[in-house]
């Protein structure tokens, strides 16, 4: 009996070992885009241009804040879309992190690669790691989901409440 202990405990330690990357962080940002002046449209209907948004963000650790991003995109006539952006945010503690974001898809919608690039406190555990998102753009803003996996030591640094 005490061998079959042993092993159940071996199983276990196991078990836990290959379920560390087993959680997600989720971060949704919903950003409020306008294009103005900054578009170059080619004769075969292609278009480049530049803007600036901004919006509220929220993960799933009850961490919220504000994110900002200066986006260029270039839309082919099949409205096939080569996205690179760059973006800084601020939680509701002040914290802060700055990602990239990459996308090849189609304009109103597609799914792509963000790099957190750098990273203060608690966000550190994120620093260097790529994340898929998906964006889905409605008129005048958007929708933007990431989900990475993480380890359960990143969950409970991410997880953490500083009062």
């Amino acid at each position: 009996m005490k061998y079959l202990f042993l092993v159940f405990i071996k199983f276990m330690l196991i078990l836990n070992l290959f379920s560390l990357d087993s959680n997600e962080y989720k971060f949704n940002w919903y950003p409020r885009i306008i294009v103005e002046d900054n578009v170059i449209v080619f004769p075969d209907s292609s278009k480049y241009e530049t803007y600036n948004t901004t919006g509220v963000w929220e993960d799933n650790f009850g961490n919220y804040g504000i994110m900002k991003c200066l986006v260029s995109q270039f839309i082919n006539s099949n409205q096939e879309i080569t996205l690179d952006g760059y973006c800084e945010a601020n939680d509701h503690r002040k914290e802060k992190f700055w990602m990239s974001l990459k996308r090849n898809s189609f304009n109103k919608a597609g799914v792509g690669k963000s790099k957190y690039i750098f990273t203060e406190t608690k966000y550190k555990t994120l620093q260097g790691k790529e994340c898929p998102y998906a964006a889905q753009l409605i008129e005048g803003g958007g929708v933007f989901k990431l989900k990475c996996k993480i380890t359960n030591y990143e969950y409970n640094i991410l997880g953490k409440q500083n009062d």
